[in-house]
């Protein structure tokens, strides 16, 4: 099973997201090979990406544990869409590495990997099939800056199939500390 941890946007934030990121802004992307959007019942902060993993009771726990030692995260969104790689389109979101941190200690108590790379806050937006279009995504991504902010209410376990309809399921809901 292919798990990660991450937080799930809410409408509020969805809606700022849509207000900006408009069908114009949408078509130039897909013209620079921004070609698969994230749907809004698919919008997430990750926060630790595991991967293949059969261990499931561990990462749920692990999750527990760094939910229940986190106040919930102050979270900024933008101020604007960027490639992130040669084939993903970002928001980037300020606020996370404190839970960041948070989970990777709970995971490693639990006795799993540590994180392979430097912890980077984004929300995806886009994916492309091919390579983006370098300049000509700089350019089809210009969009009205970005600020949304936000703070969740709970850190979530989310499978992720990619193959299905739909891609993320959430597994659990563990709320932050108050």
């Amino acid at each position: 099973m292919r798990l990660f941890l991450g937080v799930m946007t809410p409408d509020a934030v969805d809606d700022a997201l849509d207000a900006v990121l408009d069908a114009a802004v949408q078509f130039r992307a897909r013209e620079a090979g921004a070609d698969r959007w994230t749907p809004r019942s698919e919008r997430h902060v990750t926060v630790r990406f595991l991967g293949e993993t059969q261990d499931r009771a561990a990462v749920e726990r692990g999750a527990a544990l760094a939910a229940a030692r986190s106040r919930a995260p102050r979270l900024l969104i933008g101020p604007h869409a960027v490639a992130l790689t040669a084939r993903v389109v970002a928001l980037p979101v300020d606020g996370a590495q404190h839970l960041a941190d948070a989970v990777d200690e709970s995971l490693a108590e639990e006795g799993l990997p540590a994180r392979d790379r430097p912890f980077t806050g984004h929300l995806t937006i886009a994916r492309s099939r091919h390579r983006l279009h370098g300049a000509a995504a700089h350019e089809a991504l210009a969009h009205g800056p970005l600020a949304v902010p936000w703070q969740p209410d709970a850190l979530h376990v989310i499978a992720s199939d990619p193959d299905s309809a739909a891609r993320y399921r959430v597994l659990s809901t563990h709320p932050f500390a108050a």
